[in-house]
């Protein structure tokens, strides 16, 4: 049975008014989807007529219900994690995180910690191999970055100088235009997990220039520390194939870019790209 037209009969008539929308058109088979889009007092709705605790914030009344919809679905069934992803509380919100597509550094422990601090020690000249770039990259976790001062780029050409790689200011990827190397910022959520803090910069509006430069992407995930210092946690190199250029595709949106005042737009990625395709996974664990 489909947990999304199950729970669609179970809403009260103001919530289906308030959406404005056929649901299980809308959401189809996304359950997350649609717990995502209801409010509190619609959650607690639902949980009175399944007999679910309504005690509690909405992002743990979400969580229960998903547990709900999902036995409700699988039945008497065992299950693997891979046709029945468990999602996690993220931004109050319920994420599934896709499994990794490409390689990470290890760690002992999840979520990751923040690497000790460690110093700085690129190498003398420009990575001749991806795995001599990968090595810089595992060496770069833990630098501090110092403060970035105003200019929001200046984290991102600190990180790319530590792999050996300067800014050649060019459309083509940043490692001997085979590799573009983007940070993408993440922080901790309040279930401990690391999240996404804002949607990064892909490219100027031009998504043939965006698409190129997400062939093959080193996403560097940093976090901000005490004293307007920041840090890079981990590493995600991820390859093009059919289902990241779907992925990309659907998450590439235009938005202003640059300082106020000014008309430009960029294109930026949405950060569910990130739980889609795998980086979230590499930071908070997998099944």
């Amino acid at each position: 049975m489909n947990a999304v037209e199950y729970f669609a009969e179970l809403l009260p008539r103001e919530a289906v008014r308030r959406l404005r929308t056929d649901i299980s058109a809308r959401w189809g088979a996304d359950l997350c989807g649609l717990l995502n889009a209801l409010t509190r007092g619609e959650l607690a709705a639902i949980a009175a007529q399944l007999d679910v605790t309504r005690e509690g914030r909405a992002p743990e009344l979400r969580e229960r219900l998903w547990h709900c919809g999902a036995a409700l679905e699988r039945g008497d069934n065992e299950v693997s994690s891979s046709v029945q992803p468990r999602p996690v509380v993220l931004g109050g919100r319920l994420v599934v995180q896709a499994a990794p597509r490409g390689p990470f550094p290890p760690t002992t422990c999840w979520p990751r910690a923040v690497p000790d601090a460690c110093p700085a020690r690129p190498p003398v000249d420009e990575p001749d191999t991806i795995d001599e770039l990968l090595a810089a990259a595992d060496r770069a976790l833990g630098v501090r970055l110092g403060p970035r001062g105003r200019d929001k780029g200046a984290w991102g050409l600190r990180a790319a100088a530590l792999l050996g790689v300067a800014e050649r200011g060019n459309e083509e990827p940043d490692w001997r235009g085979d590799v573009e190397i983007k940070t993408v910022p993440i922080a901790r959520d309040r279930s401990g997990l690391w999240r996404l803090v804002e949607d990064p910069a892909i490219a100027m509006l031009d998504e043939a220039a965006a698409l190129a430069k997400l062939q093959r992407t080193l996403w560097l995930a940093r976090t901000d520390l005490e004293g307007g210092d920041a840090t890079l946690v981990s590493w995600y190199l991820l390859d093009w194939d059919p289902i990241v250029a779907r992925l990309a595709r659907r998450y590439l949106h235009a938005r202003p870019k640059g300082p106020a005042g000014t008309d430009q737009r960029g294109l930026y990625l949405h950060k569910r790209f990130f739980a889609d395709a795998g980086l979230l996974a590499t930071l908070n664990g997998y099944p």
